[in-house]
């Protein structure tokens, strides 16, 4: 009967870890630890501008599935020369196109079991931006610092003439046709 019981028990405590990964995890962005950066070369220099995003999900399925959905105002974006953001808001159509958002999906995300891990992913899925909606693929790496936080960082190229916006110029050349995108995102399990 004791040995019965030890054996349930036993049971029990390996089958824990299971059970734990078998239920969907859902994190929401910590918006303060969190950043988007744009860049965008001209011939004589180089403008970044960062934005934290104003929400943001993710959740990772039991079978290795992970949906993630971002958004910034594009507003937010400081370049630290509030000519170049009035212009670039300008630029943007901002008043009409206020919001940046993607939403997206990668397969076979296995969580680690030990900590901190990296673990790589690549996202695809579709990015708004402009009134224009494409389909993008975000390489990610994932830091899982436990099980409750995670930073997914990554870096990408949109071009500026595929979502219609008017490239901004300067003495009259205008920046490169590439922006590039650089999330930093800082995920917590909600309810922690």
């Amino acid at each position: 009967m004791i040995a019965r019981r030890i054996a349930l028990i036993a049971t029990l405590v390996l089958a824990l870890p299971a059970v734990a990964q078998s239920q969907a995890r859902t994190y929401s962005v910590k918006k303060d630890a969190s950043s988007l950066t744009y860049k965008l070369k001209h011939k004589l220099h180089e403008v970044v501008g960062k934005a934290a995003p104003s929400d943001g999900k993710a959740r990772l399925l039991p079978d290795g599935t992970l949906q993630v959905a971002v958004r910034a105002n594009v507003k937010d974006f400081d370049s630290g020369n509030a000519n170049r953001d009035a212009h670039m808001l300008e630029t943007t159509d901002a008043a009409k196109f206020p919001i940046i958002d993607f939403k997206g999906v990668a397969t076979g995300v296995k969580p680690p079991t030990s900590f901190p891990a990296k673990v790589p992913v690549k996202v695809k899925g579709q990015l708004t931006f402009h009134g224009v909606k494409k389909t993008v693929e975000i390489p990610m790496t994932v830091l899982f610092n436990s099980e409750k936080e995670a930073v997914a960082e990554g870096s990408f190229d949109i071009s500026l003439d595929a979502y219609n916006v008017d490239r901004p110029s300067l003495l009259m050349v205008k920046v490169d046709d590439v922006l590039v995108l650089e999330p930093k995102l800082v995920f917590e399990v909600e309810g922690t």
